[in-house]
C-alpha cells in the first residue's frame, strides 16, 4: 500500500514535467524562438524538481516554502503566457501542483489563483474566459481535488487501522503465549511440584524411622536426593516459563529494569518507588503489571512530551497498585488508542481496573489496581 502510494506521488510530481515538454514543443514548431521563453522553461524545471521532486517531504507539511514554490510557479507560467499562449497548455498542471503541494485549505484558494493565469495570454476574450474558468474549468477542478484528498484520507485512515490491528493481533498471539506458558507453570506448580515436595517429606519421614545400619535406609536417602533434585529441576523450569523480564527477579525489579531501559532511551527524568512488602504473586498479575507499565511509558516516550515521569508500585493488604504519571501535554481520555485499550482489557480479565486521568496541558494519571490475594 505504502509503495503504490509512492508510485502515485511520483507520477503527480513527474506530470508537470510531461505538459512543459509538450507545451514547449509546441511553442518551438509554431513561433520564431525566443531565448526567453527557453530560459524560464529550464529554470521551472529545476524549481520544480527543487521544491518537489528533491523534497517530497515538504509536500503539504512546509506551509512556508511550499507557498514560495507555488508563487514562483505562478511568476514563471505567468511569463511564459505573456510570451506565448502555447504554453496554456502547461496551466492544467497547476491545478494537479495546488492539491500536491499545499495543505488544507490553502490548496483552494491555490486552485482560484491558477485560473487567473487563463487571462494572463494577449488577446484573451475576458468575458468569455471568465465565464468557462468560473462556471466549468474552476469548480471541476476544486471536486476533483477533494475527491482525490478524500480517498487519500481515507487510504491513509485504512493503512494506519490495519497497522494498527496487525499490532494488536501480534500483542494477542504473545499475550495468549504467555498465558499459556503461565498456564503450564500454574500447573507444574500445583501438581507436580506440590507431589514431589510431599514424596520429599515423606522419604525424610521413612528416613528417620529408620536404623543407621539398615540397607533399605541407603535406598531412601537415594530416593530422596532423586525427589529433591527432580524438585529442584521443576521449580527451574517453572521459572523458565515466565515472561523474560520477571524470570530471574520479582516484579518489582522487573518494573524497575522496565523504567531504567525506558530512561536511556528517552532520556528523560524517570523515578521509580516501590511501597508495601513485596511478595510473589500469581503469573498472570505479575505480567498484566509489568505490561501495563511498559505500555504506559511507552506513551508518555511517544505522544506525552513530558519532563517527567513517575511510576509507583504500592503493595497493599489484598490488592497491587501501579501508578504513572507524568506532567506532558496530556489528552482526551475518552479517546482511547489500541494500546490502553488492550492493557485494560488484560487487566479486566483478571478482575482489576485501569483508571485514566489527563486534561490538555495537565499531564495524565494512569493507575492500575489488581487483586494481589
Amino acid at each position: 500500500m505504502v509503495e503504490q502510494e509512492r508510485r502515485w506521488n511520483l507520477v503527480w510530481a513527474l506530470a508537470p514535467y510531461g505538459l512543459l515538454a509538450v507545451a514547449t514543443g509546441v511553442y518551438l514548431v509554431s513561433r520564431p524562438v525566443a531565448p526567453v521563453p527557453l530560459v524560464v522553461v529550464a529554470a521551472l524545471a529545476v524549481w520544480h524538481w527543487w521544491f518537489v521532486m528533491a523534497h517530497p517531504e515538504w509536500w503539504e507539511r512546509r506551509t512556508g516554502l511550499m507557498l514560495l514554490y507555488f508563487a514562483g510557479l505562478l511568476g514563471a507560467t505567468s511569463l511564459l503566457l505573456l510570451h506565448d499562449g502555447a504554453f496554456a497548455i502547461f496551466v492544467p498542471a497547476c491545478y494537479g501542483l495546488a492539491f500536491l503541494a499545499l495543505p488544507g485549505w490553502v490548496a483552494y484558494a491555490g486552485v482560484l489563483a491558477v485560473s487567473g493565469l487563463w487571462l494572463v495570454p494577449q488577446g484573451t476574450d475576458l468575458g468569455t474566459t471568465l465565464l468557462v474558468n468560473l462556471g466549468v474549468t474552476t469548480p471541476m477542478a476544486i471536486l476533483i481535488g477533494w475527491i482525490i484528498r478524500v480517498m487519500e484520507r481515507e487510504v491513509i485512515r485504512r493503512r494506519e487501522m490495519n497497522e494498527r490491528l496487525t499490532v494488536l493481533s501480534a500483542e494477542n498471539a504473545r499475550l495468549q503465549v504467555l498465558e499459556e506458558r503461565a498456564r503450564v507453570a500454574r500447573e507444574m506448580h500445583d501438581t507436580v511440584a506440590q507431589g514431589l515436595t510431599g514424596i520429599v517429606t515423606q522419604l525424610e519421614v521413612a528416613e528417620e524411622l529408620t536404623s543407621a545400619g539398615d540397607p533399605v535406609r541407603g535406598r531412601i536417602t537415594t530416593a530422596r536426593r532423586l525427589a529433591r533434585d527432580s524438585l529442584v529441576e521443576v521449580r527451574r523450569s517453572i521459572e523458565a516459563l515466565r515472561p523474560g523480564p520477571l524470570r530471574d527477579a520479582r516484579l518489582g525489579e522487573a518494573v524497575e529494569r522496565a523504567v531504567v531501559a525506558w530512561r536511556e532511551e528517552h532520556g528523560v527524568p524517570v523515578h521509580c518507588t516501590v511501597t508495601g512488602d513485596a511478595r510473589p504473586l500469581s503469573a498472570e498479575t505479575e505480567v498484566a503489571v509489568l505490561r501495563a507499565t511498559q505500555e504506559a511509558l511507552a506513551n508518555a516516550g511517544r505522544h506525552a512530551r513530558a519532563g517527567r515521569v513517575d511510576v509507583t508500585l504500592s503493595y497493599m493488604e489484598d490488592v497491587v497498585v501501579l501508578d504513572v504519571l507524568d506532567d506532558g501535554v496530556g489528552f482526551d481520555p475518552s479517546v482511547r488508542g489500541f494500546g490502553l485499550t488492550a492493557m485494560e482489557e488484560r487487566v479486566a480479565l483478571l478482575g482489576g481496573t485501569v483508571t485514566v486521568e489527563s486534561a490538555y496541558g495537565n499531564g495524565t494519571a494512569v493507575n492500575v489496581t489488581l487483586d494481589a490475594r
